[in-house]
């Protein structure tokens, strides 16, 4: 997932609407980004890592696919609010205060989530692809999620 939104913003897209139902698999289990209708199409010589579309940056993308990510690894639903503490006439996109969001203590990859969830730690989809192939290398998943379902 972070690779493919890695590509998708080298491709100078925000994607802004990356939530679990916009994934799919194909038949050889390879992920695919789906539901583009609310991503922005940029200017080829925009700065990706910079670039702040009424709120909408590299990192909101990032902190939704943190989101994703601690569904797959916890089977709970995160939702997120990117309005929710704004005036009603203001428009712009902004990440929720950490309180709003579960907990990350004792989750599979809770300190790559965290990171981005309290300060925006990841600059672009590239620096957290690093920590995830980081984590990948080091360590592996807990024995529930090795689990098979049937």
């Amino acid at each position: 997932m972070a690779r493919t939104l890695q590509y998708i913003h080298d491709q100078r897209v925000l994607v802004a609407d990356i939530a679990s139902q916009n994934f799919l698999l194909d038949s050889d289990m390879t992920i695919k980004f789906c539901d583009f209708s609310e991503a922005s199409v940029l200017p080829l010589d925009v700065d990706i890592d910079t670039v702040d579309d009424n709120g909408y940056t590299t990192r909101i993308d990032i902190g939704f696919l943190g989101a994703v990510i601690y569904e797959v690894v916890t089977g709970e639903k995160c939702e997120l609010d990117l309005f929710k503490d704004n005036l009603p006439t203001d428009g712009r996109a902004t990440w929720p205060r950490r309180e709003l969001l579960p907990s990350t203590e004792d989750v599979w990859l809770g300190s790559i989530i965290e990171d981005r969830w309290i300060d925006g730690g990841f600059r672009n989809a590239r620096s957290l692809l690093r920590a995830l192939d980081s984590v990948a290398l080091h360590s592996s998943a807990p024995e529930s999620l090795n689990e098979q379902p049937y």
